[in-house]
Parts: structure tokens; sequence; C-alpha cells
């Protein structure tokens, strides 16, 4: 690359580029002292179309803007990665650099950020609802803690999902996660290790009044309640852990609310006779 000068357009009808499959891709390159820059890159893909640019240094430095649009994350991650953590539809966004000879040293040398907003789709290896419904069904019990591993038949349905991080050095650190079902609404922090493929998150999930869902009816005694869930260990089987002290003081301080709610419409309700008598009215 260091020697490489060229300019020019390349179009091609249908494209496969380590197994993730493009149409319609359009690369406008230009080469010179030690830099390939492509700009505009743009293709259709998983029902949806990518536009952005990369540009690539002969000392092995890549920087990538890119914004996903109506795709089909599924499909695109199982091409890409041999696995499918997340389905849904919608967009991603990407604004990262790298470094390195090698795919791992790259992950462990990436920097940026991304953001994501999917509707309609779940996130495999956990099911939130059925893990909050064993908790509540031992709630009582003489363990003050429930943990389990993460299988890939398992999965969290939702119909919005969005969230943002900030990378650094192969570690993704996100804020904002939201997601909304039927039955939840899920809101987490944590990190993801991109370099060692591991995760330390906590997920907070609380239960809404929709009975519908995934197993809704189940849990009606825990609406409003907030229950924090860990995940952590590699992403390929992630443990989780349900601290049940915590979330009896959370039901406890629910019910001690409503009590203080119920006596408040009371007193109102007393007072408004009261001044009904008082005033003839």
């Amino acid at each position: 690359m260091k020697d490489l000068n060229a300019n020019g357009t390349i179009k091609i009808g249908s494209l496969k580029v380590a197994n993730i499959k493009a149409s319609n891709v359009r690369l406008d390159i230009h080469a010179a002292d030690g830099k390939l820059t492509v700009n505009p890159l743009a293709a259709n893909l998983y029902q949806g179309s990518l536009s952005g640019n990369v540009a690539v240094t002969a000392s092995n430095h890549i920087a990538v803007r890119e914004n996903l649009s109506g795709i089909s994350i599924g499909p695109f991650l199982k091409d890409a990665m041999g696995k499918e953590p997340i389905e849904g539809h919608g967009s991603v966004q990407l604004d990262v650099t790298a470094q390195g000879a090698t795919v791992s040293a790259m992950k462990k040398a990436l920097n940026g950020n991304a953001k994501f907003d999917l509707r309609d789709g779940a996130v495999h290896g956990i099911n939130i609802a059925q893990t909050i419904r064993s908790a509540k069904a031992k709630l009582g019990g003489a363990a003050n803690q429930q943990s389990g591993t993460s299988s890939t038949e398992e999965k969290s349905d939702f119909s919005e999902l969005s969230g943002s991080f900030r990378i650094t050095n192969g570690v993704a650190h996100n804020e904002d996660l939201s997601a909304k079902s039927p039955l939840l609404r899920v809101g987490g922090r944590g990190d993801i290790n991109l370099g060692n493929d591991t995760l330390d998150y906590t997920v907070k999930a609380t239960v809404v009044s929709s009975l519908q869902g995934q197993g809704g009816a189940e849990l009606q005694a825990l609406k409003g309640v907030t229950v924090p869930v860990r995940l952590s260990g590699p992403l390929h089987a992630i443990a989780w852990n349900i601290d049940f002290a915590g979330m009896a003081t959370e039901v406890a301080k629910q019910k001690v609310d409503e009590k203080k709610e119920e006596v408040k419409a009371k007193a109102k309700e007393k007072l408004q006779e009261q001044l009904k008598g008082l005033f003839g009215r």
C-alpha cells in the first residue's frame, strides 16, 4: 500500500466478503502516500442499507464510519460472527478506529462510539421474564441468591431496544440501555470486553402493568418492582445472578408505598366529606 496511487469507482452487483452478503455495492477509492480511503462506501444488505466511509493505512490503522439503516441484525451477525446474540430490525451507527495485523489485535485496540436502535426482536441467551418468575417463586425461601448460565435456546423478546457505547481499548461501556416489551421495561449499564469476548453488566428489569407476553400473569404480584439481574462471564455462556434479599426489599418497599398512597387517599376523602359538612355542600 505504501507505493499505491489510485483513484476510481468500483461497482459490484452482488458481493460476498468474509461470509457477509451485499448487493449494489459502490466504492469510490483514493490511494496515495500509504493511505487508502473508500468514500463513499455504500451497499444494500440484509434488508437494509449501508453508507459511510473507511480509511486504511500501511501501518495497519483502520477508521470506520458507517450507518446501517433498516437492517435485519440477526442474519447479519450470524454471517459475520457465526452466532446470533440479537435479532430485530433497525439502525446501527459506528464511528470506530483500530490498529493491528490480526482481527484479534484490532478488537483489543478498538476505540470510538457505537449506537443502535432496534425494533421487534429478541436478545438470545437469557429469558429475563422466566428468570424473574423463578426468583419470585423462591422469595421467602432460605436462599439469598439465585444464579445460572445462559442458554442459546432462551431469549428475551423486545418491541424496542436502544443504547449507545463508548469503546476504549476494546471495552465497550454502556450507560443507557433501554428495552421495552409488553411485560417489562429494562435498563442497564456495564461493559462488554470485545477483545476477550466477556461481559460484566447489570440489567434492571421493571415489571409493568400489562400482563401479556412471556408469562406475564405469573408476575402480577411484582408489578412495579425493579429486579436487578447481574450478567457476567464469556459471551458464549453468560452467567446471571439475582440477589433475593434486594428483590425482597424492593417488594416490601412497594407495599409500604402502596399503603401510604391508600392512607393519603382515605385522608383526602375524609377531609372532603368534612368540608362538605362545614359549608353545607
